[in-house]
């Protein structure tokens, strides 16, 4: 049901799309005194969200099973991936961008200078110091217990008390990433402005692959981005006999952005390049 009724949806929203008129005077006339040039161009801005999610084991992976009793992953993985895209007119507040673009918020975490557990100069086995940071946390563990049944932190109460487990629960966390890993998300936001050609109905607007992200329109790197616009069928105005006046019809043209077979958006716009002038009298 959810998929019949978001297919009727956006079937009506064609629909009336197709109908709206957008027009423009072209030109050199003049308006409230002065020379105005007008001339009736359709201006494309896409926008992609990317996602970078990078895992990096712990250094202390192969201690997890035997000192804390759950597997950790050995291995290092990188990975990008589109996680929202959208097309709008450059200029035009009628067709702006849906997509809260301001959510995808990038983040990254400084790797430490030193690890966590460091606390000497002194050197030990990965395996001692493995089991020293299992002890540790378990340790944590017991405090932050005490703590928050009565039985330690005597005279630590209310917004001190918060503030001590918050430390513990810090701890406890860089502690648990020496054997389970880490993992940082990052997301970047990048923009296109795209001119239409009406020669041109199909534009490359960049690459993108998961291993390296989004990379030039002329890398032969990953999939193609890419723009495609289809005029819609539509009937406009004849021109008047004695017509001095130029106005420029806009095509509404679906517009859709893939990523290889991908559809990542599709949109119905005014597109000028695709459209007709018609010639009338005077300005209705």
């Amino acid at each position: 049901m959810l998929i019949m009724a978001m297919v009727i949806a956006t079937a009506v929203y064609m629909e009336a799309s197709a109908q709206h008129i957008v027009k423009k005077r072209v030109g050199t006339y003049t308006e409230n005194g002065a020379v105005v040039m007008s001339d009736a161009t359709t201006t494309f801005m896409v926008k992609v969200v990317v996602e970078y999610d990078e895992f990096k084991s712990g250094p202390y992976a192969r201690y997890a099973q035997k000192l804390l009793g759950t597997r950790a992953s050995f291995v290092d993985r990188a990975e990008y991936r589109v996680v929202s895209a959208d097309v709008a007119l450059v200029d035009n507040d009628d067709h702006g961008f849906t997509v809260d673009f301001d959510k995808y918020q990038s983040y990254s975490t400084s790797e430490p200078k030193i690890q966590v557990d460091r606390v000497s100069a002194s050197e030990k086995s990965v395996e001692t110091a493995a089991l020293e940071a299992a002890e540790t946390i378990f340790k944590l563990r017991k405090a932050r217990m005490e703590m928050i049944t009565g039985e330690q932190g005597e005279g630590v109460f209310g917004g001190g008390l918060e503030s001590a487990l918050k430390e513990i629960e810090r701890l406890e966390s860089a502690y648990l990433e020496l054997f389970y890993g880490r993992r940082v998300v990052n997301y970047a936001t990048y923009s296109y402005i795209l001119p239409v050609d009406a020669e041109n109905t199909s534009m490359t607007v960049a690459r993108f692959g998961a291993d390296g992200g989004i990379v030039a329109a002329d890398d032969l790197v990953g999939d193609i981005i890419f723009l495609n616009i289809r005029p819609t069928a539509m009937e406009y105005p004849a021109s008047e006999e004695k017509g001095t006046v130029a106005i420029r019809y806009a095509n509404n043209a679906e517009i859709t952005l893939c990523l290889g077979n991908e559809v990542l958006c599709r949109r119905v716009m005014p597109v000028y390049e695709l459209g007709e002038t018609v010639m009338i009298v005077k300005p209705r």
